[in-house]
């Protein structure tokens, strides 16, 4: 069972018009990625995840997948084949870090992608088909 993760949804919006189900996406695939980190027994995912509170991992994982979007967007147009994870938005966020450390967080970043997309598979929301819809579940929160 998963436990509840320190990210907010409201890091995914400033005002009422952003509450949009790509958004919703977004914050969910945060919560994935960071999951996987917290979750993973990998030495240098572990080491990273050791100098980092909670909080801190967290606000990497909203960072990282506010990073995102437009390999998402791309990704959902089809103009890639895959996921494209760029080390350059781990690098942009965390100064001092390792490359075993930098490829463990891209693994962690592209194992919550596949997670999510199984997940999303089943939900009835459609929040990549219906991006730009309102997404009443930040609401919710």
């Amino acid at each position: 069972m998963k436990d509840i993760s320190p990210i907010q949804a409201s890091w995914f919006y400033t005002i009422a018009e952003e509450k949009v189900k790509l958004n919703w996406f977004l914050f969910e695939y945060a919560c994935e990625v960071y999951d996987k980190i917290k979750r993973s027994d990998n030495e240098a995912l572990c080491k990273w995840r050791s100098r980092h509170s909670n909080k801190q991992r967290a606000e990497f994982c909203a960072y990282f997948a506010k990073r995102m979007r437009r390999s998402v967007l791309d990704r959902i147009a089809e103009i890639t084949d895959e996921l494209e994870v760029d080390d350059e938005y781990i690098l942009d966020y965390c100064h001092k870090i390792s490359i075993r450390e930098t490829s463990a967080l891209m693994d962690a970043a592209v194992d919550a992608w596949v997670e999510l997309l199984d997940i999303c598979a089943v939900c009835p929301c459609r929040c990549l088909s219906e991006r730009h819809e309102y997404c009443d579940m930040f609401d919710r929160e």
